[in-house]
C-alpha cells in the first residue's frame, strides 16, 4: 500500500483522482439502494477535493439522483450513467435529449422488466434501465443466468445498447463508456496525470486510459480476484482503497 501511495504522490500535478463508486468506494450490496460510501472515505474525498494539487472525479453507472443519495461532496467532477453525462464543479447538468424512437424503446423495455424481471432489482434511469440479479444469483444461479440472457436479448431486439457488468445487464439509449468521461474530465480539468480505480469490466477502458496517463488500478473481489492486464496496480477491497486515499490525502502538501 505504501508503494502505491508513493507512486501516486510522485505523479505530475495537478493529479486527477477519478473513482468508480459501487465495488470501489462502496461495498457491493444485493440492493444498490442500500450501498453506502463509508463516512471516513467521504471525509477523505472532501479533503482531496479541497487540495490545490488534486482534482477529484466520481465516474459511475449511477444516475445523478442516485449518486446524490450517496455523496454531497463539494468541488468535484461527476461522470454519471457510465460517463454518458459529465458535470463540472458548479456546473448545471445538461444531458443529451432522447429521440422519439429511443423514448419508445426504453418505455417498451421498462414494461418488459415489470412483466418479466419482477424478482430482480431494476434500476430505472433517465436514459437507461439496469437489471440487477445479485440477490437472485445467491438463491437461484440458473434463474439469474437466464434473466441476464433474456435481458440482453430483449434490449438488443429493441435497438438498445447492452452493457454487461457483475450480476447486471443494462439497456441504454446511448453507447458510451467511462473512458470517454475520464478523457473529457482529464482534458477540461487541466490535470497533468490521473489515477483511476474501478472494480468491473465496465471500468477496464478507463483503467487503460489512466494507465497511459498515470496509474490505473483494479479493486479486487471474490468475483474478480485477478486484475485485468490494463491495470498497473490492484487494491484488495474498497476498505483498502479508502486507506490508500487517506494516506495520499494526509501526505499531500
Amino acid at each position: 500500500m505504501k508503494e502505491l501511495a508513493d507512486a501516486l504522490l510522485g505523479l505530475p500535478r495537478p493529479l486527477l483522482i477519478a473513482l468508480d463508486v459501487d465495488g470501489t468506494l462502496a461495498p457491493i450490496m444485493p440492493n444498490p439502494e442500500t450501498a453506502a460510501i463509508p463516512d471516513g472515505t467521504l471525509a477523505t474525498l472532501q479533503s482531496l477535493a479541497g487540495s490545490p494539487s488534486t482534482r477529484l472525479a466520481l465516474i459511475t453507472g449511477r444516475d445523478l439522483d442516485s449518486l446524490g443519495r450517496m455523496e454531497r461532496i463539494e468541488g468535484i467532477w461527476r461522470g454519471v450513467e457510465h460517463g454518458g453525462l459529465v458535470i463540472a464543479p458548479g456546473e448545471q447538468p445538461s444531458a443529451r435529449a432522447l429521440a422519439p424512437q429511443q423514448e419508445e424503446a426504453l418505455a417498451r423495455f421498462r414494461a418488459w422488466t415489470r412483466a418479466h424481471a419482477r424478482d430482480a432489482f431494476v434500476e430505472y434511469k433517465p436514459r437507461a434501465v439496469a437489471v440487477h440479479v445479485r440477490r437472485i444469483a445467491g438463491e437461484d444461479p440458473k434463474r439469474a443466468k437466464a434473466l441476464l440472457e433474456e435481458t440482453e436479448a430483449r434490449a438488443g431486439a429493441l435497438g438498445l445498447h447492452v452493457r454487461k457488468g457483475r450480476c447486471v445487464r443494462e439497456a441504454e439509449a446511448f453507447k458510451h463508456d467511462k473512458s470517454e468521461a475520464l478523457r473529457e474530465i482529464f482534458e477540461r480539468s487541466g490535470a497533468a496525470s490521473t489515477f483511476f480505480a474501478g472494480d468491473d469490466v465496465t471500468d477496464v477502458a478507463a483503467i487503460a486510459f489512466a494507465s497511459a496517463h498515470g496509474i490505473g488500478a483494479f479493486v479486487l473481489s471474490e468475483e474478480r480476484p485477478k486484475p485485468p492486464s490494463e491495470a498497473r496496480a490492484s487494491v484488495e477491497s474498497p476498505a483498502r482503497l479508502g486507506e490508500l486515499l487517506s494516506e495520499v490525502a494526509r501526505r499531500l502538501p
